[in-house]
């Protein structure tokens, strides 16, 4: 047996073979959407839409989905049959979408026994000049009872209404504990201010303290939280609790303070920044503002008062909230 020769690549016919043909379904899908040479490219837009269970029966509810295109719109339309010998109702959200915008229908239905309904969702969601494949579809479909769901809703019900009841318990527990420890606490101060005031019935008055606005400054930004916190260690513990209790009296701060029979303040019980301190600690957190607080702090010498003090509280905070 003779064997057979190679084919020549060179013969002038074999060219054309050797060339890679454009697959067919590429041509066909040049032809829909260009259509014929020299004409408008038409816009296109698909539908995507499962073929399973165009037909479902749920809980006795026979519902039958079509997608049709109609007149121009796409439509999602069902026929809805109940078989059963209760009210049934129907949840159902359908939902339409290219890739520039999207738009949802959200349905209640209800069926009395054995009523055949049928339903209709028009969209205003076209193709776009991307020829956008528009979407299709149920996002939600929930078929119950209208007993179930009176029996979800009272559960339902029920539950918020523990959960209200737990939270209000659980808050005036909080109040309750809050309010104890804060007795608490005005005991031990009482106690600790008879027992410093027994200490000191024999010893010298406490020696004046001199007002520091930069100690004021300082106390505020502490019980504000502010991280790293002052150090307040070149302070004295009598100054502190001094501005403390003028702080208090000149309603910048809510806490309470028990004072010595000479005068001096013994132990203070702080709560929070009240509302005009928080104004006015804004306020002198500018440096323009700071330093028209300290010179009109200096005006008053170490004779300021916490009625003096709150007014100049007062002005402090109009000028900082006034437009530089």
């Amino acid at each position: 047996m003779q064997p057979i020769a190679p084919a020549r690549t060179d013969h002038p016919k074999c060219c054309s073979a050797l060339r890679p043909r454009r697959p067919l379904a590429c041509t066909i899908s040049l032809v829909l959407l260009f259509g014929v040479s020299g004409a408008e490219p038409e816009l296109l837009a698909q539908r995507v839409e499962s073929a399973k269970e165009k037909t479902l029966n749920i809980r006795g509810v026979q519902i039958k989905k079509e997608t049709p295109f109609v007149g121009g719109n796409y439509h999602y339309q069902m026929e809805l049959i109940n078989t059963t010998n209760e009210v049934m109702v129907v949840e159902v959200e359908v939902a339409f979408s290219n890739d520039e915008m999207s738009e949802f229908f959200e349905d209640t239905i209800n069926l009395e026994p054995g009523q055949t309904l049928n339903k209709d969702w028009v969209t205003k969601v076209h193709g776009t000049q991307n020829n956008s494949i528009v979407s299709v579809g149920v996002k939600k479909l929930v078929v119950r009872s209208a007993r179930q769901v009176s029996e979800d809703k009272q559960s339902e019900a029920t539950r918020l209404n523990q959960d209200s009841a737990r939270k209000g318990a659980a808050d005036y527990a909080r109040q309750q504990k809050a309010g104890e420890d804060w007795q608490k606490q005005m005991r031990e101060l009482a106690e600790g201010n008879r027992r410093a005031s027994q200490a000191k019935t024999n010893s010298a008055p406490a020696e004046p303290v001199k007002f520091d606005s930069e100690l004021i400054k300082w106390l505020l930004l502490d019980l504000e939280g502010r991280k790293p916190r002052p150090d307040l260690g070149r302070f004295s513990k009598a100054a502190q609790n001094h501005h403390w209790a003028m702080l208090i009296d000149a309603g910048l701060v809510d806490g309470a303070l028990i004072k010595n029979s000479d005068g001096s303040v013994n132990s203070v019980m702080l709560k929070k920044i009240a509302t005009d301190g928080r104004v006015f600690l804004t306020a002198i957190k500018d440096d323009a503002v700071w330093k028209y607080f300290v010179e009109n702090a200096a005006a008053e010498r170490d004779e300021i008062s916490a009625a003096r003090l709150k007014a100049i509280a007062a002005r402090v905070g109009n000028a900082g909230a006034t437009p530089k």
